[in-house]
């Protein structure tokens, strides 16, 4: 299952999990079910899309198969195509499911299937409906002449190798937890308690303090989050794909920070929590620049001039937080790590969120 997000990639596991488009964290193998594109969007609604193509059928054909499949299988045609469009869709669902579908063509011959689910809502079932369909709909679509290449003799092979240069596929590694995602749980792990998390989000530079304006989100740490962000932490970047289930942004919470970078989650229960959030602004100053060199009669040298420059920069924050007593308030300062090499962008400060002695901007 390939899972892409809709913010900009952070480090490791901490794009899947954040307002989450990004580097994809997935699985790739033959089957339909594990090849899902799953966009997942900042209000945690999921989006399961199956690729396919039409060749061999115009475009009204397309869709009047889709659509004897669909009203055979139960589901009601919501929206018809309008044949007039570049990219023409149609709409369907299966009363009682609130789970929409949208089939839509894409120019030359593509043709889509997606699957939208709410924020809430489980996706159980929902890969393999839509991997049902979309079987059904490529059985049914004739064969054309040119996908079935002539069969080669042992020598005519053997010989062709000797002109061609090989192919070499990446070897991905799937990494995935040992334990399964239990939503139940996660959910239970929400319910009001008696505690509070309160905080503040920031992140500094060159005297700079710069305060968190991004949604911070807060996960139940489950064993299988931990795993999660362990596995993260330990893959390596073009190797390695963290494959997660989709049903892991169902059961979260969300605090929007105020002026000041302050957040709070109230009436929790005693346990681990996850925070997870970003921190992003355009940072600038001025620098002399070398403008060239100059000889006169008292002497000579080099001439530079003042000039400003302007940058994005943008960090990822993640902890983990324990409530330990029941009716406790804990407090956590969400900022970049402090690191005594970061020059270029945003990052901690031993003064934490600490506005003394610094210029205050607000994050974007």
């Amino acid at each position: 299952m390939i899972i892409s997000l809709n913010k900009r990639p952070m480090r490791t596991i901490v794009p899947f999990l954040i307002l989450m488009a990004a580097p994809a964290i997935g699985m790739a193998t033959a089957s339909c079910t594990d090849n899902l594109h799953v966009v997942m969007v900042s209000d945690g609604a999921r989006f399961f899309t199956a690729t396919s193509t039409h060749a061999g059928l115009s475009v009204q054909q397309a869709f009047d198969d889709v659509r004897k499949i669909a009203t055979a299988d139960g589901y009601v045609i919501a929206t018809e195509p309008d044949y007039g469009s570049p990219n023409p869709s149609m709409g369907i669902g299966k009363p009682p499911s609130p789970i929409p579908t949208l089939i839509q063509v894409q120019q030359p011959s593509g043709i889509s299937f997606t699957s939208i689910v709410s924020p809430g809502k489980e996706s159980k079932g929902v890969p393999e409906r839509l991997c049902a369909m979309v079987g059904k709909f490529e059985a049914g679509r004739p064969a054309l002449p040119d996908q079935v290449e002539p069969a080669r003799t042992a020598a005519e092979t053997m010989e062709q190798s000797r002109t061609t240069i090989p192919v070499t596929r990446p070897v991905v590694n799937i990494l995935k937890p040992n334990v399964p995602f239990d939503l139940a749980a996660a959910k239970a792990a929400l319910e009001p308690g008696h505690s509070i998390i309160r905080g503040q989000v920031c992140g500094s530079w060159r005297g700079n303090l710069v305060l968190g304006s991004q949604p911070v989100l807060l996960y139940p740490a489950t064993p299988y989050l931990q795993q999660i962000l362990a596995l993260g932490k330990k893959a390596k970047p073009g190797r390695d794909q963290v494959l997660t289930d989709p049903d892991l942004v169902v059961a979260r919470m969300e605090a929007k920070p105020n002026e000041n970078g302050e957040f709070q989650f109230s009436r929790m229960k005693l346990g681990r929590y996850y925070l997870v959030t970003s921190i992003s602004a355009v940072l600038g100053g001025s620098r002399d620049v070398y403008a060239g060199h100059v000889d006169t009669d008292y002497g000579s040298g080099n001439v530079y001039t003042s000039q400003n420059f302007s940058y994005g920069s943008d960090a990822g924050i993640e902890r983990i937080v324990d409530v330990k007593k029941d009716g406790d308030t804990v407090k956590v300062t969400m900022q970049p790590h402090i690191s005594p090499f970061n020059h270029s962008g945003l990052g901690g400060s031993i003064l934490g969120c600490s506005k003394f002695g610094m210029k205050v901007s607000h994050g974007m």
